[in-house]
Order: structure tokens, then sequence, then C-alpha cells
């Protein structure tokens, strides 16, 4: 009991100071953009983030199990890809063509994790050879940028429907369903694989069905951002994705996510995601050179991990 109170205060104390360096960043960026807190702002912010929200929860499924993907930039290409250039006649062709895509990325996320369970290798080496596989597919459903998107659609998700902003939703979305699935047989095994595989095998778990239903739901998390991207965009690329494996994995990191699995919250990666988000633009508003600003972000995610990981150890002295 008195160490689950431990964990559960580092917990808090990751939150809050991820909570406190996202405070820090909304001000600086009100001081370039006064009109940050408008309705129409908040839309055009959680559009803008939302397919690095969606792609950060993935990462972090595959993370809480104990492993890193690699594969993510190349699987959100996939879906981006087959999102956008699949042609269907009717008012139901986008939903199709949207579940279209969301199948096909689940089906590379389970893929995945069959290699990982079966195969024996460390998932950082399995996902580096799926990336290339993956991102080889998708040269061959797009070979170059291109594509459509209904207008209507994209219109809707970057300035949004009737007055609903529909990304900061699909955020909430994200948030319950995963605060649901934590509460399910499903869920409390990817924790307690991630956290203690040989304890869960001994405990009756199927381990290897468990890491393969997990890198599937995190295939699922990934195709709908690669999808939210696309509508985002209005059409695909299939190199896009690239930045997003390595973001995606700060993302996580900085919510408070073990590399060692079984540790760490959704609505935490929701913050570190949001983080990124927010230091990308105040970077582009400052009017240094591209090639400063990785230098840039680089430096201060280094510096946000490490003042994290101090406050973290003095929280648990």
């Amino acid at each position: 009991m008195r160490e689950r109170l431990a964990g559960a205060a580092r917990g808090n104390t990751d939150l809050l100071a991820l909570a406190a360096l996202l405070l820090v960043l909304l001000v600086a960026y009100q001081h370039y953009d006064s009109t940050l807190l408008t309705p129409a702002s908040i839309t055009i912010l959680s559009a803008q983030f939302l397919p690095l929200i969606l792609a950060a929860a993935g990462q972090t499924t595959v993370m809480l199990l104990g492993g890193i993907d690699l594969s993510l930039g190349a699987v959100l290409g996939l879906a981006m890809a087959v999102f956008a250039t699949y042609d269907a006649q009717g008012a139901g062709g986008v939903l199709v063509a949207a579940l279209l895509a969301l199948l096909v990325a689940v089906a590379a996320g389970a893929v995945n994790g069959t290699l990982v369970a079966y195969a024996g290798l460390p998932p950082i080496v399995v996902t580096l050879a799926a990336s290339f596989l993956w991102g080889g597919v998708t040269l061959v459903v797009l070979p170059q940028p291109g594509g459509t998107v209904p207008g209507g659609l994209v219109d809707a998700y970057n300035n949004g429907w009737n007055g609903v902003a529909l990304p900061a939703v699909a955020v909430a979305v994200v948030l319950v369903g995963w605060k649901l699935l934590r509460t399910t047989r499903h869920g409390l095994a990817l924790y307690a694989v991630g956290g203690n595989e040989h304890g869960a095998y001994a405990s009756g778990l199927h381990t290897r069905a468990v890491k393969i239903s997990g890198y599937a739901l995190a295939g699922a998390f990934t195709g709908l951002a690669g999808i939210g991207l696309a509508v985002q965009t209005g059409s695909a690329d299939p190199t896009i994705g690239s930045p997003y494996t390595l973001n995606s994995i700060a993302a996580a990191v900085l919510g408070g996510i073990s590399f060692f699995g079984g540790v760490g919250r959704m609505r935490g990666t929701v913050l570190g995601a949001l983080v990124i988000g927010l230091l990308t633009n105040l970077l582009l508003f400052t009017g240094i050179s591209p090639f400063y600003q990785l230098v840039a972000q680089g430096v201060i995610l280094v510096v946000a991990l490490a003042l994290k990981t101090y406050l973290t150890r003095e929280a648990a002295v």
C-alpha cells in the first residue's frame, strides 16, 4: 500500500510539473498571439495538435508494454495515404475510406505485435525493420504527395462544426475511453505485462495475446492520427509521418511514461504533446531559422526531461 501511494505521489508530481511548464508556454504564447484563448484560436490549435496527441497515445500504449515503436511514423503515413487516395462514391465514401485506413493501421500494429511476441527480438529492432516495410507499402499506395479530402470536412475540422471544436472533442473521447479501458481486464493486463511480464504469465495471462492486442490498439491510435492529419491538410504525404515517431516518444516520456513499461497515464501524454506543440509554434513565432529551431527544441526538451526527472527523484526521497 505504501509503495502504491508513493507511486501515485510521483505520478502527481510529474503531472504538476508538466502542467506548470505548459502554463509557462501558454503565457509566452499569448505574448505573441493575444487571441490564444478565443474559441477560434482554440479550435485551430486543437486541430493542429490532435495528430500528435493521437500518435503519442499510440506510442504510449506500446511503451506501457515495455516496448517502443519506431514504425509509428510509417504507419501514420500509410493510414493517411489510404484515407486520402481511397475513391468511394456516395455519402458514405469518407466513412468507408476512414474505416479502411483504420483497419490497415490496426493490421500493421497487429503484425508488429505478433513479430515482437513471437520473434523474441527487442521491440526497438522489430519496429525499426517494420518502419522500412510500412514505409515501402506507403510509397506503393502513394508514390508522391497527393490525394484529396472533401473540402467541407477539412473546413469543419480546422474551423469547427456548428461552433464545436471537433479535435478537442476527439481528445476528450480518447481520455475518457482510456480511463474506461484501464478498468477492463485488457487494460489491467496491458499494465501487468508491461510492469512484470514473467509475473503476469505466472498469474495466468496470455502475455503474447496481450502484446498483439496492445500493438493493434496502438495501430488504431496511429491510424486515427493519420486520418486527422489528412483532414487537417486536405491531402496526404507519404513521408510526413517521420517526425511524429520521435515527437510521440518525447511526448510520452514528458508525460511520465516509463521506458521500462507498466507506468504512466494517458493524460500525462496529452499534456506532453501539448507542450511539444506549443513549443514548436513558439519557435516559429520568434523568427529563428528552421535549422536552429530543431536545436532549440531539442535543448529545451532535454532540459525539461532532466528537470522532471530531478523533481521526481526529490519527491521520492
